[in-house]
Parts: structure tokens; sequence; C-alpha cells
């Protein structure tokens, strides 16, 4: 963790540095520099955000360390709040989640932020999301059923992977770290995370979580 953020401040220094540059010789510089000069400071926003995200992912693993529970619905709710700039057009029947009345361990707030980014983001046009609550022996079971783009049944155990994707940036943004970061902190708590899918037929992806 140390080292990640000294890397990101030694990025940030040098994407200050470009900054400064751009402002201060905007005028001066021939178009070509002014090209490069984009394209440093675009690539410095998008490691800084890399970095971001892995070091999520490292301390994903020491939440269960020290954690309270909270209500599962109060945190779809904050993960909700956190997405307004993408949720505007679309469909979401949370009715199940509001009326389970399950705890929750807080870092599970990360979980369904996720998972929610994912099934407001992977769309094609408007999208229903539906959420799912089971229990399943010992175990409390979520899904987050959405109607978007899907993927192939063979890549489910890919994208669980850090820093793997199916679709170019320029076409859909993001690093590849969102559901490596769920099961890394699903697992963390004992829980696990799994998915169904088919090329654009929408997906549902599911995760456990021991019962109290």
């Amino acid at each position: 963790m140390a080292i990640i953020h000294d890397i990101r401040r030694h990025l940030r220094t040098s994407v200050a540095r470009a900054q400064m540059i751009e402002r201060d010789a905007s005028t001066t510089l021939a178009p070509t520099i002014r090209t490069h000069l984009g394209e440093i400071l675009a690539a410095g926003k998008d490691m800084d955000v890399l970095l971001s995200r892995l070091a999520q992912y490292a301390v994903a693993t020491s939440s269960a360390e020290d954690h309270s529970n909270g209500d599962v619905c109060v945190m779809f709710d904050s993960a909700l709040r956190r997405l307004a700039h993408r949720n505007k057009d679309a469909e979401i029947d949370s009715e199940p989640i509001r009326k389970c009345g399950i705890q929750v361990p807080y870092p599970i707030e990360t979980v369904l932020r996720e998972l929610l980014d994912n099934a407001l983001k992977f769309r094609e046009g408007p999208v229903k999301i539906t959420v799912i609550v089971e229990q399943a022996g010992k175990s409390h079971v979520f899904g987050i059923r959405d109607t978007g783009i899907g993927f192939e049944p063979q890549y489910v155990e890919k994208i669980m992977l850090p820093l793997e994707r199916l679709h170019p940036p320029n076409v859909y943004e993001g690093c590849g770290m969102g559901l490596a970061i769920c099961q890394r902190t699903l697992e963390a708590f004992g829980g696990k995370i799994w998915a169904e899918s088919a090329a654009k037929r929408g997906s549902t992806f599911w995760f456990s979580l021991p019962s109290a």
C-alpha cells in the first residue's frame, strides 16, 4: 500500500507540472505538442484511477478484521446515490432488498456499488435491474439481474480476475478491477460471487454471505 501511495504522489506531481505547461504555454506550443501534452494528461489520469483501484483491491481482505454490521437496504440506497450520474433512465426493482431486514458487514456496500455500476454501465439503451434476495441454507444470497449487453458464459471466470476486461476502455470505461474487488471483499467475510449471462441477454451477478 505504501508503494502505491508513493507512486500516486509522484504521478500527481508529474501531471500537475504538465497542467502548468499546458496552462502557461498553450498559446506558444505547436499543435502537435499540445496533442502530445493532452495524451500525457489523459494517461496520467487513467494511471491514477488504476492505482486507486489496485489500492482498493489490496486492502479488501483486511476489511473483515474490524467491522460492524448495518442494514443492507441502507447500503443499497447509499450505493445508488453514488451512482446517480448513471441511473437517470434505469428501472430498478429493489423491493426484495428493502423488505429483507438483513444485517451485513459495512464493506458489502462496495460490492453492491460495483455490481450496480456494472449493470448501469454495460448496456446499449434503457436497462431494468432486478434485485433478488434468497436464503440458501446458512447463507443469504443476493442477486443483481440486468437487461444489459451480457457476455458469453465462458468468460465468467475471466472477468473475476484483476485487470481483465471484455471491452476496450474507449467503448466502456473502467480498468477491470470491480469484480475482483467484489470477490476479494466477499471472500474476506466467508462469502463468494458468481454470475450467469449470455450475450445480448443480460446478466445476473450473485453473491452469498453466511447468515449472522
